[in-house]
C-alpha cells in the first residue's frame, strides 16, 4: 500500500487522469491482480495494488525503471504528489 498526500488540492482531476493511466499500464503486467485508489478529507491518497508475489511486484518496478519515459513521469508524478509525504507497505493478504 501506498499513501501520499496531494501538493495541492486543486490537482485531484490531475491525479485521477494518472491514476487511470497508471491502471491501464499495470493492468498488463505480469502477475498484476489489482488496484484501487482512494482519497481521505485530508487530500491523502491511498493505493492497494495486489500482486501475485512480491517477486512481481519487483520485476514490474524493474520494468518501469528501464523505461526512457521513467524521469518524465516520475516528474509529473511529484508535480501531483507530495512525495515528501508517501509512506509505503507490504502487506501480505490472507
Amino acid at each position: 500500500m501506498l499513501s501520499f498526500e496531494l501538493n495541492d488540492k486543486s490537482l485531484l482531476n490531475d491525479w485521477k487522469t494518472l491514476s487511470q493511466e497508471i491502471d491501464e499500464d499495470i493492468a498488463q503486467a505480469d502477475g498484476f491482480i489489482s488496484r484501487d485508489s482512494g482519497i481521505d478529507e485530508n487530500a491523502r491518497v491511498y493505493c492497494l495494488v495486489k500482486w501475485q508475489s512480491e517477486t512481481h511486484q519487483q520485476n514490474f518496478r524493474q520494468q518501469l525503471e528501464a523505461r526512457k519515459s521513467w524521469p518524465k513521469n516520475m516528474e509529473r508524478f511529484g508535480a501531483i504528489a507530495n512525495v515528501s509525504t508517501m509512506t509505503s507497505h507490504n502487506l501480505e493478504i490472507f
